[in-house]
């Protein structure tokens, strides 16, 4: 058999413009028709990923509130840490329904988007998914003793660590997401919603009881979105507290995230400091 001959061709100036090109147009939202881009693993026993393609007709709505979205980011920010971003119609772990997840390695995101769906809890789901590759990238940016100073001595996270902790096959999330849709019967968004009650304690919701990382993806998803969170801010210490924590994350990776930053996201450009 005759050896295979390799040559090295020298890379001109118009091919290298050539390949940067064809990564610059790369789109960073894509809406995959099969599970095919989900890590193996994912789709093996015992997690048995599944997806259901986005409906042609729904994907211009998803594309536009992603769009508005990631615009809210700095550009150098955005293109260190968002690889991607894939729309689905439906996603499910273990059995379990998903409103999204993310892929640390890869910097990509998977979200979920229906008909039903508002535009603010769509885009607030980016935020929270977004906020867990950052603070993976970076945790040790991020204070967690200032954060749990904000909560009662007596509490403690279901699940451990700054990045949730898996303990066995599956995550504290994932648990008491399979345990709110079998109550319900629904999808598990009531885990979500904001609590008057549990802020006086310093929780958004009762989601962010889970862990560390969930909280902090529930805060960050108010922060880009809700004007009423500087209310609540305003009411509720531990609340405010915690804000400060997650605005200070943030203006570590880039200096103009401040809170007035925040403040103009979700008050409008001429809201002023805070008195």
């Amino acid at each position: 058999m005759k050896p295979f001959t390799f040559y090295l061709l020298p890379f001109t100036a118009a091919m290298v413009l050539a390949v940067a090109s064809t990564i610059a147009a790369a789109p960073l939202v894509t809406f995959p028709e099969d599970r095919s881009f989900l890590p193996k693993s994912w789709t093996e026993a015992p997690i048995h990923a599944s997806i259901e393609p986005l409906d042609a007709k729904l994907r211009p709505a998803a594309l536009g509130i992603l769009d508005a979205a990631v615009a809210k980011y700095p550009e150098k920010l955005r293109q260190r840490y968002l690889g991607g971003i894939a729309v689905v119609g439906s996603l499910r772990f273990y059995d379990v329904g998903y409103g999204g997840t993310y892929m640390a390695n890869s910097r990509r995101i998977v979200l979920v988007y229906r008909e039903s769906f508002d535009a603010r809890g769509f885009e607030q789901r980016f935020h929270h998914e977004f906020s867990s590759i950052l603070l993976k990238q970076n945790e040790t940016l991020f204070e967690s003793d200032r954060w749990t100073a904000a909560n009662d001595p007596a509490f403690a996270y279901r699940a451990g660590g700054i990045v949730e902790e898996q303990d066995g096959d599956r995550s504290e999330a994932t648990r008491v997401l399979a345990a709110e849709q079998e109550k319900t019967g629904g999808s598990g968004s009531s885990l979500l919603q904001v609590d008057t009650e549990l802020m006086k304690l310093g929780f958004l919701t009762p989601y962010n009881r889970v862990s560390i990382e969930q909280y902090l993806n529930e805060t960050a998803a108010h922060l880009f979105t809700n004007p009423d969170l500087w209310d609540y801010c305003r009411r509720y210490p531990r609340i405010d507290q915690k804000v400060h924590v997650l605005v200070d994350f943030y203006r570590r990776l880039d200096p103009q995230m401040d809170r007035l930053f925040f403040r103009r996201l979700t008050l409008g450009p001429t809201s002023t400091p805070e008195p």
